[in-house]
């Protein structure tokens, strides 16, 4: 790998011959002049085949060649494609966990207890954890980002928007196939490959990688790079055209993820913080201004360092298989089966206070279950009403276990969390057309009921008794209908405007968090949101511009919000729990366009703008006895403003295609912590994206960079046992704060043959 030990002088050489191919060869427009229309792009945002510009649904779409010029590494990187989102990586408790927000309602916790607030499914199935959301994307078709509640159709606690992502699938008449390779920085080798072997009525696609990344992103002296993983996957899709009618699907993936977490860096910052005083104490400077690293004494805080004395590991085993039956009942029913099946195990090794010293240290592990299925009737006969109704289920389970290393060497204690969730629902859907299919009205519901459970102990290795335990949590069940009401008119062919009242629920359960029996077992109830929108989506000067607009009002009730309990029966005195407290309300505005400003050249971006604020949140949050109102705090997650463009420009050049895209994504600063602690803010970050891409007859050559100003924003930050702000005091104190940064510059050469 002699090319990433020598500063990317390959990388850079390499960039160099393309770039002077374009320029001594004859350069010529892809397309005759005025010729080329922006090309349609066609979601199921609703379950059926629609396109985009018809759906009365804000979503957003990356799909076709898009797919492949972005280099869209993990799903963390679809955020530059829609307004009002945020997703960043939160491996601070669990193996690629996700911190992802949709128009200001977030999600980013680790334990498995929890439902993720924006869902992510793949292939039509639901993953209802957060463990594992943030993942490679390898042998994608289209990607969708629906935003608000999406439960009527998609279930499962789908409040503050869905990530749908669709797989290519096998193709019949077809042997077809392609090799990739990539190297890059950090010591990154990557090889993919897929196989398709298609007959007349069956076809089966064969997909393996091995991802590789020798280098971590952040140097530590003291017990070695952090943040270097190695993937390997493999996976079979089935497809079988039984008749004219009946179409049959199969497939099983595995993936299997292994190294180093990424670096949690302290930002004490001086001695209001406890374990500010332990740093000094090991010759460690933790002053300064907010946001800054601890270090050796004299030396600057540097974000790409860590001195933890534990480097731990992180790994993810996941075995996946789904499979689909649609059936044509006649001319205008159509019955879809979809079934999937999931099994996970995890570990979570890290140095959370990020020191030479040992101060604390965990060990977590674990595993998670999931089966679904979902049957549905779908119903177009042609005329002015198109309906689908179903029934949907889900049971998971998982198990959770850390061992706690605190100011010794000894790990103890050792807890173990055991939840379970049963769903079941029933929901149906429709559109009525009338003024000659102009007006469109929509109507659907959804009955949604689940049941979750959680058993809990914590037990003293060192003593040999329980702390907590054994068994102590509960049961319970929350059921609730949801709706969407919408109509929308087509003013021409060209130009739709629609408005729309839709509600999300998202269920009860336990937390975890808590230590007293009392709190395990009551806790917290079901939260809802109710979303108002209204939208005009166009296309204009003769199919060259899409312009797409939405405008938002969300109500968000009984909000689930972890707060600090006294506890008198734990020796703490306190604890952490969740309960349905406080009530929020987002307001917003999101412009989407793609333009075609010439034959060659591409131009398209979103805009966002966010006013999202508790209108009621009265609690006690740092656990001192005192209920205040808390309503002037921010949410988490939830800049006011984000925007992204894209450039994209295509020549013909030597006989075949050279594209350069550069992208730009912007987010305003943030709130990381409920209590908006002094120095856990997400500063506001862009990342600037380009590559430079040649094709020609079976082969692509890609050059590409990733964060190219080199961004060192945290993605991720937390403050351990906040105390109440004081009146002119500047930092009011916690036990300790510690981040994780998001990744660094990142250059990559990648060469695939298609066949």
């Amino acid at each position: 790998m002699s090319f990433i030990d020598n500063d990317n002088k390959l990388i850079c050489k390499s960039l160099g011959i393309i770039v002077m191919a374009g320029g001594t060869s004859i350069a010529t427009p892809v397309y005759a002049e005025g010729a080329r229309t922006l090309e349609e792009v066609v979601v199921t945002a609703r379950k059926r085949e629609e396109s985009i510009q018809d759906v009365p649904v804000a979503v957003s779409a990356i799909a076709g060649d898009d797919v492949k010029n972005a280099f869209t590494l993990d799903t963390t990187s679809l955020a530059q494609f829609a307004p009002n989102v945020v997703m960043d990586t939160i491996e601070a408790g669990t193996p690629a966990g996700g911190g992802f927000a949709i128009r200001g309602i977030s999600y980013q916790d680790v334990e498995k207890a929890f439902d993720p607030t924006v869902l992510v499914a793949v292939d039509g199935v639901p993953m209802a954890t957060g463990t594992g959301q943030v993942f490679d994307l390898l042998d994608i078709e289209r990607i969708e980002v629906l935003r608000g509640p999406q439960g009527t159709l998609f279930g499962k606690n789908v409040v503050g928007g869905l990530i749908n992502i669709h797989r290519e699938r096998p193709r019949t008449d077809e042997v077809s196939g392609k090799v990739r390779t990539r190297l890059g920085t950090y010591g990154k080798h990557d090889l993919e490959a897929l196989y398709n072997y298609g007959e007349e009525e069956w076809a089966v696609k064969l997909t393996a990688s091995t991802l590789n990344q020798s280098k971590g992103y952040t140097k530590n002296s003291v017990a070695g790079d952090m943040g270097k993983k190695d993937t390997d996957r493999a996976g079979v899709h089935w497809l079988f055209d039984a008749s004219d009618s009946v179409t049959l699907q199969a497939q099983y993936n595995y993936s299997n993820m292994e190294g180093i977490a990424a670096a949690t860096l302290g930002t004490a910052t001086d001695s209001s913080d406890t374990f500010c005083g332990f740093y000094q104490a090991n010759g460690f400077d933790c002053g300064g201004e907010f946001g800054q690293t601890i270090r050796p004494a004299g030396e600057s805080s540097d974000r790409r360092r860590s001195y933890a004395n534990y480097r731990g590991a992180v790994g993810l085993e996941t075995h996946q298989a789904i499979w689909q039956i649609d059936s044509d009942l006649n001319d205008s029913l159509t019955l879809t089966y979809v079934g999937g099946w999931l099994t996970s195990a995890d570990e979570y090794k890290a140095d959370f206070d990020g020191s030479p010293a040992t101060l604390y240290h965990v060990n977590r592990f674990g595993d998670y279950n999931q089966v679904t299925h979902e049957i549905r009737i779908s119903s177009d006969a042609g005329g002015n009403l198109l309906w689908q109704a179903g029934v949907f289920s889900a049971n998971s389970d998982a198990t959770s276990n850390q061992l706690t290393q605190i100011f010794s060497t000894d790990w103890s204690p050792f807890s173990q969390t055991e939840t379970s969730s049963e769903s079941h629902s029933v929901f149906f859907e429709g559109d009525y057309s009338m003024l000659d299919s102009k007006l469109t009205l929509t109507a659907g519901t959804r009955f949604i009921t689940e049941t979750k459970r959680m058993d809990r102990d914590v037990f003293d290795v060192t003593a040999g008794t329980y702390n907590v335990g054994p068994n102590a949590g509960g049961e319970r069940t929350d059921n609730d209908w949801i709706y969407r009401l919408g109509a929308r008119y087509q003013f021409t062919d060209d130009l739709m405007a629609y408005v729309t009242n839709s509600t999300g629920f998202r269920s009860g359960g336990f937390s975890p968090r808590a230590s007293s029996p009392e709190s395990l077992s009551e806790g917290f109830g079901a939260e809802t949101l109710n979303n108002w929108e209204a939208g005009i989506k166009s296309t204009v000067m003769d199919g060259k511009l899409k312009l797409n607009a939405t405008v938002f009002h969300m109500i968000y009730e009984d909000m689930q919000t972890e707060v600090s309990l006294p506890a008198p029966s734990i020796p703490e005195g306190q604890e952490q729990a969740i309960r349905n407290i406080g009530e929020a309300e987002f307001n917003g505005v999101e412009l989407e366009f793609d333009l075609l400003l010439t034959d060659w050249w591409r131009f398209s971006g979103n805009v966002g703008y966010l006013d999202a604020k508790y209108t009621d949140f009265v609690a006690d949050i740092y656990g001192d006895g005192i209920v205040a109102d808390e309503s002037g705090l921010k949410l988490r997650r939830a800049p006011e403003i984000t925007y992204s463009v894209q450039n994209v420009l295509d020549w013909s050049v030597s006989g075949g295609l050279l594209s350069w895209r550069v992208s730009y994504s912007w987010r305003d600063d943030y709130e990381a912590t409920l209590t908006n602690h002094p120095g856990t803010q997400i500063e506001a970050f862009g990342l600037l994206d380009s590559s430079l891409t040649y094709e020609r007859d079976e082969w692509r050559v890609s050059l590409f960079g990733r964060n190219l100003t080199d961004d060192d924003s945290f993605s991720h930050d937390y403050v351990v046992a906040p105390n109440r702000p004081q009146p002119g005091v500047q930092n009011q104190g916690s036990f300790w704060k510690f981040a994780t940064v998001r990744s660094p510059r990142e250059f990559g050469l990648e060469v695939t043959y298609s066949f």
